[in-house]
């Protein structure tokens, strides 16, 4: 549970408050320019809280039914050192119902230049300004935030994806934390398709199917296929797959894909992670394949078509 200064606010917010086990900072930094207007960088600059926007959040889920526009700022405040809040009165805008009238809350940004603060103005941006496009995803089973039509709206989402541990998966029902390394590219340019080396049993994993007689049925001949990797997943083979080709390499990685089963029903969710030949190995590998599926992990990152997260950071639990 948050602690008592920060509860009322999603619990997945906290997570800006640690250190990353990965972040990617040119990522963050041209989506940051993108979302918040490069022309801030060197000034302050004003960002509005409506009561429409606490309204949205309330609706989600994401505030408890007694926070005001005022509590709200309060709640930030702290949480967002490099905010600072100040109370005008708003009058009516046009469109707006009576409900949805009253207070907003004008508040000071300051200039930022680290990718981990640049990832807390995102955050703060998208929950001010676009409250129906941020998600705190804590059950993979929960198929709304990933849905095409909701990928396909603007702004792009922007998603914090909360992966349960293994006995907690367990208890709960929930998808286990199985990540399925597909394919990586070197520092030397050399490009592996990791899933095909991948060897859970004794038995070669079945054949990727490239072409069907209708998408329909090539979409679920591809979901059987993770199926099958779904069902047989061992986290030390997968670390030990991305350790080995990496040492064939004797290279970084400049980017890793990953499938994430999300459902029994064969549905994954693919993540690429840039890390640019900047961490070690084991980052991708013991850290993220094998403690990740003890123990959890934590992804923050935007969300395209398929569905496909690009990661921005990664947290341990």
């Amino acid at each position: 549970m948050p602690t008592t200064q920060f509860r009322g606010l999603p619990e997945a917010l906290l997570w800006l408050q640690d250190a990353p086990l990965f972040v990617d900072a040119p990522q963050i930094s041209s989506f940051n320019d993108a979302v918040t207007s490069p022309e801030y960088k060197q000034g302050k600059i004003g960002l509005e809280i409506s009561q429409r926007t606490v309204d949205t959040l309330k609706a989600k889920g994401e505030l408890e039914a007694s926070v005001t526009t005022e509590k709200f700022a309060a709640l930030l405040a702290p949480l967002f050192a490099f905010i600072k809040p100040s109370i005008k009165a708003s009058g009516a805008v046009e469109g707006e119902s009576e409900s949805t009238k009253g207070k907003t809350l004008t508040v000071e940004l300051e200039p930022i230049s680290t990718p981990q603060r640049q990832l807390k103005q995102l955050a703060l941006y998208y929950l001010v300004n676009n409250p129906d496009r941020i998600f705190f995803v804590d059950e993979l089973s929960d198929s709304n935030w990933r849905q095409p039509r909701t990928i396909a709206q603007v702004p792009r989402p922007l998603v914090f994806l909360n992966l349960p541990d293994s006995a907690e998966a367990i208890e709960r029902n929930l998808p286990q934390t199985k990540l399925i390394p597909t394919a990586a590219e070197f520092a030397n340019g050399a490009v592996v398709p990791l899933y095909r080396d991948l060897r859970f049993t004794e038995d070669d994993p079945p054949e990727y199917p490239e072409r069907a007689e209708s998408i329909e049925e090539l979409k679920a001949r591809r979901k059987r296929y993770w199926q099958w990797f779904d069902q047989y997943y061992s986290a030390t083979k997968a670390m030990i797959a991305v350790e080995e080709a990496a040492s064939k390499q004797h290279e970084r990685i400049r980017w890793i894909d990953y499938r994430l089963p999300v459902s029994a029903e064969g549905d994954t969710l693919h993540l690429h992670v840039c890390p640019a030949g900047t961490y070690d190995t084991g980052t991708f590998a013991y850290n993220l394949i094998k403690r990740g599926y003890k123990h959890g992990i934590r992804l923050i990152g935007t969300l395209k078509s398929e569905p496909d997260l690009n990661v921005l950071a990664i947290y341990e639990r």
